[in-house]
């Protein structure tokens, strides 16, 4: 990781993505209207996927916390899997004996009966 040292103040550049040229000894950015004041965002690393994001998002489980930039990832990650299909299941699915599935019909089909779809 690098790191950019200003006097007594430290700023890691892996935690900040510009676009634009920055001027180390002013702290200013170039952009189109000239030199203007830099904006740092503070940027995430999705878990999954590797993406470097500003609009990244923690989800905290059973004391453990994970990094996401989109659901699509947070449900590829957390999300249970239909022991049937196997999709994920993102909605409420049914449960029997800790056994998941997306749906009563699924659980029907490895010989679990009884279990009503929730409308």
């Amino acid at each position: 990781m690098a790191t950019v040292t200003r006097g007594a103040s430290r700023v890691s550049s892996a935690r900040f993505r510009s676009t634009t040229s920055l001027c180390l000894s002013c702290d200013a950015t170039s952009g189109s209207s000239g030199w203007e004041e830099r904006k740092e965002t503070p940027t995430a690393t999705c878990e999954v996927c590797g993406n470097d994001y500003d609009k990244a998002f923690e989800v905290v489980r059973d004391g453990e916390r994970h990094v996401f930039d989109s659901f699509e990832c947070a449900i590829h990650a957390l999300a249970p899997k239909c022991e049937h299909c196997g999709c994920r299941i993102i909605g409420h699915g049914v449960e029997s004996d800790g056994r998941m599935f997306c749906c009563a019909h699924c659980a029907e089909q490895e010989g679990v009966s009884g279990l009503r779809d929730r409308a």
